[in-house]
């Protein structure tokens, strides 16, 4: 996921010999980097032609934050990448700088399939055809490398894998990959829907570069005798950064979350029991932080093409009435109809709180996000207890 211009593309020239046997194909994988888009990975299909003494990578990752309308798109979910042709080493160097593993593995390509692909490819790269609506799951720049390879292939790589079972879903990849800044990782925990839970092939895994280079190790092809071979001929590290590795598995999230949010509830319930003037206030902050979010998640739901976030329970306890409830009581003062109705809003933000903790467990609504559900939940219902309190309606006395 880099950002520059494509360059030309190498051509095939007109020579003896078998055509595609001056070309040799290799897949480069370039491990995590520093930025937020990096943390992912990145990889690219290099295409070196001996007769030319070239070597280029292509990749599918190319974007700018100068495009006009970059961040609009980005927050509808219809973002535009492209991809392009690079000198093999600038690549490299730039990741050395970028302090990025490079691997490379050759493939055990025919020369007919070399040149199927770099014809593909060449047709990919031209101005009418190199633009596509990124999808961070379904459709980025590595599931069309993986693709790519796939389609000059015979979907050899497709059989492999679309069956084979991996125990991971799109969150827990997510993340996992995600870990080392926390406070992105809470907010795509919250963000990510229902449809990043259910559990994913290895086909559907390789939206990671890193797991494109894993699983391409389990390929095997026919060659020219039609005995079966690896797909991977030959694997090197070009260049090994000097950072932590790459995450086995998430971190464990609703331990650390889940004491946060007892803490923070407590805190305000201590405050609520005293009667002291804060808890009001305190409550409606945490109140408009929880519906800010609510509506931020309504947002991703309906006006935007980031599926990854439909349907997401959590909605029950990031909910936008958080916000109606803190409307109603700016006006609490005014007269007992005011102050039922916030009572009455915030008894609704207090059930909706409820059931969102039991939610994961439902089927039909059960979600992977029980971390987030446990750092707010408590917070809610304690908010929902203090302005319940202090907007309870006067008992109604008869003669």
């Amino acid at each position: 996921m880099v950002t520059g211009a494509a360059h030309g593309s190498a051509q095939v020239p007109n020579a003896s010999g078998p055509p595609g046997s001056e070309l040799s194909v290799y897949l480069m994988t370039m491990g995590q980097g520093d930025m937020v888009w990096e943390r992912y990975g990145h990889n690219a299909i290099g295409i070196r032609n001996s007769r030319t003494n070239t070597d280029i990578v292509f990749n599918w990752g190319l974007f700018s934050f100068e495009e006009p309308g970059f961040v609009s798109r980005f927050l509808r979910g219809e973002m535009m990448y492209w991809m392009g042709g690079f000198d093999a080493a600038a690549t490299l160097a730039q990741y050395q700088r970028e302090n990025r593993t490079v691997e490379v593995q050759e493939l055990n390509l025919s020369p007919a399939q070399r040149v199927e692909l770099f014809n593909f490819i060449r047709w990919n790269s031209q101005e009418e055809n190199k633009f596509y609506r990124y999808d961070y799951f379904l459709d980025n720049c590595s599931t069309r490398v993986r693709d790519a390879l796939d389609r000059v292939l015979g979907g050899a790589i497709r059989m492999a894998t679309d069956t084979m079972s991996t125990g991971t879903s799109y969150r827990w990849h997510a993340l996992r990959l995600m870990a080392e800044d926390r406070l992105t990782t809470v907010g795509v925990d919250i963000g990510l829907g229902r449809p990043t839970d259910r559990p994913i092939s290895a086909w559907e895994e390789m939206f990671i570069p890193m797991k494109v280079r894993d699983h391409l190790r389990n390929v095997r092809v026919p060659d020219d005798s039609g005995r079966m071979v690896p797909l991977v001929m030959s694997e090197k590290v070009l260049f090994q950064a000097q950072r932590e590795p790459e995450r086995t598995k998430p971190p464990l999230l609703w331990l650390p979350l889940g004491i946060l949010g007892v803490l923070l509830g407590g805190g305000l319930a201590w405050l609520g029991r005293r009667g002291h003037r804060a808890a009001p206030p305190v409550a409606i902050v945490a109140g408009i932080i929880l519906g800010v979010l609510g509506f931020a998640l309504l947002f991703l739901r309906f006006m935007t093409q980031h599926v990854a976030a439909y349907d997401n329970t959590n909605l029950f306890v990031y909910n936008p009435i958080w916000i109606f409830v803190a409307l109603a009581y700016a006006f609490a003062s005014r007269g007992t109809q005011a102050r039922r109705v916030t009572h009455l809003l915030a008894s609704f933000a207090a059930g909706f709180t409820l059931f969102g903790i039991v939610a994961p467990f439902i089927p039909g609504f059960n979600q992977g996000s029980f971390a987030v559900i446990a750092l707010a939940a408590p917070v809610g219902l304690v908010a929902a207890w203090v302005l319940r309190e202090r907007t309870r309606p006067d008992p109604v006395v008869t003669t």
